[in-house]
């Protein structure tokens, strides 16, 4: 099965291991293995990519702005062709952590320079075949014959169907370095032992992998050199996830307790990393290492329904909350840096949207809530007749006030200022700005997409339900309506202009 950004680890061993053969340093350039780069991209460090630290606007968004979907035809060339007609970074490299898939993808083509090689004959040639690992590789051919090979599928019921219907939800990537990998719970198994038994130059892999960026002004991501840091219970953990089209994955290493468990689904609903924590559980508790766990309070390993937020045990809100419910409190927020904010409640539940990635919140009295894992805090603010008009995000390296907001619909007239056929060079494609009879604008791409987006204000639009999808229109100095920009949460300032 694809275990999608499983795929991430093996980079990160990759690189180490060229790293301890003197090849290349972590901290090089990439422009010093790779030519024919962009400028933005030249000085951005192999460790950046790695970190997931370097501003890259990630591959997958961007392919998607572009209107493909996940079972169109996507190859390494051309997915490079993209990456490189961007014409900039989210942000400046190192000062934050957002994950993109595109840093991936070019350490898959510095490899190549490096040991002249193409990624998946090396890894092949160095890294499966000694481990054993005979039913793995990464594919650069979407339509090779594999014996053995799964279909993926998707419930039919997460679109309204019967939830007992399925249907196929293929991937037809040639797209790797990010993800791509083809692989078996043997094989994953024999690749997490080799995590917790391998050294470089003396130095425990996993303590190099281990490696976090530093951030000014922020705390360690828990993320290191592609893999994923944190705990189980109080027990130390390393893990990463993959999820692509209809396939879910999960490899979970617990290091001071020498157990790895792999988790592979071809059913796009599952949750592996839930399953992968319950077999933990299973054999910790069997073994002495755990006591029992306590009733099940979490979500079960079915991914939640459209809207509904993943929550972990430690995320579940208790009982409460404040007087006449949360409902006082959902909608709409425009933070002062021009992020938008949502809050809905989903089954008698808080739920804070922010880019479209959903987050528990646990009421703490008051207006305030407090965001999952320590991360932060949200306190409301009402006016002088009591109602909610603004909100206060409290980070561990900022404070950002907000306004609530109502959508505010627009004249047919205001609309057509917007409307009409727009280009982007960063994505070689056009798109058409459509007025819909709520006052909004439909965003349509030739191949069919569509995104509904009502105006948050005068030239600020959004998709609402998600607080994701956000179009800011540009003005030239006689007020005419020249270009406007997308940001979703992994590519950002995607530039559109008149043909």
């Amino acid at each position: 099965m694809h275990a999608g950004s499983v795929a991430k680890p093996l980079m990160g061993v990759t690189l180490l291991r060229l790293e301890a053969e003197g090849r290349l340093s972590l901290d090089d350039p990439l422009e010093r293995h790779l030519h024919d780069l962009p400028e933005y991209a030249r000085a951005l460090t192999l460790r950046q990519l790695l970190q997931h630290t370097s501003g890259l606007k990630d591959y997958w968004a961007l392919s998607g702005l572009a209107g493909q979907h996940s079972a169109d035809r996507r190859s390494q060339a051309a997915a490079l062709a993209l990456v490189r007609r961007q014409d900039g970074l989210n942000f400046p490299p190192g000062t934050r952590h957002l994950y993109s898939n595109t840093g991936y993808l070019l350490l898959a083509e510095l490899v190549g320079e490096v040991t002249g090689q193409a990624y998946p004959q090396w890894l092949a040639e160095q890294l499966f075949a000694p481990l054993g690992m005979a039913h793995s590789r990464m594919l650069d051919d979407p339509f090779a014959v594999i014996d053995g090979m799964v279909p993926a599928y998707r419930r039919a019921g997460d679109e309204g169907e019967d939830r007992h219907r399925y249907r196929r939800d293929p991937l037809t990537s040639g797209v790797y370095g990010s993800g791509n990998l083809l692989s078996t719970v043997p094989d994953l198994l024999r690749f997490g032992a080799y995590l917790l038994a391998a050294d470089i130059d003396g130095t425990a892999l996993l303590t190099r992998l281990a490696e976090q960026p530093e951030i000014p002004g922020e705390p360690p991501p828990a993320y290191g050199l592609g893999l994923s840091l944190g705990e189980h219970r109080g027990l130390a953990t390393v893990h990463h996830g993959g999820a692509n089209g209809g396939y879910r994955a999960h490899l979970l290493v617990f290091p001071g307790e020498a157990l790895v468990v792999a988790v592979l689904s071809n059913a796009g609903h599952l949750r592996a990393a839930a399953i992968a924590e319950a077999l933990a559980d299973q054999v910790l508790v069997a073994q002495g290492r755990l006591p029992a766990p306590a009733p099940e309070t979490e979500l079960g390993p079915d991914e939640p329904a459209p809207g509904v937020p993943a929550l972990g045990a430690d995320d579940v809100p208790p009982g409460g909350a404040p007087e006449g419910g949360h409902g006082v409190v959902t909608g709409m927020y425009l933070l002062e840096n021009g992020l938008p904010i949502r809050v809905r409640e989903v089954d008698g539940q808080a739920v804070l949207l922010i880019t479209g990635s959903p987050h528990a919140l646990r009421h703490d009295g008051g207006l305030r809530y407090l965001l999952p894992g320590g991360q932060g805090v949200l306190a409301f603010r009402r006016d002088r007749r009591g109602e909610v008009v603004g909100v206060r995000l409290e980070l561990a390296h900022e404070r950002l006030d907000g306004e609530r907001h109502a959508p505010a619909p627009l004249s047919a007239r205001e609309l057509r200022q917007y409307t009409g056929e727009w280009y982007s060079r960063a994505l070689n494609t056009g798109v058409t700005l459509v007025a819909d009879d709520a006052g909004g604008l439909d965003f349509r791409q030739p191949t069919g997409g569509r995104v509904a987006l009502a105006p948050l204000r005068r030239d600020l639009f959004l998709e609402w339900d998600t607080a994701d999808f956000i179009v800011a229109f540009e003005r030239d100095r006689r007020g005419r309506v020249r270009a406007f920009t997308v940001s979703v949460e992994r590519a950002q300032r995607v530039r559109f202009e008149r043909p």
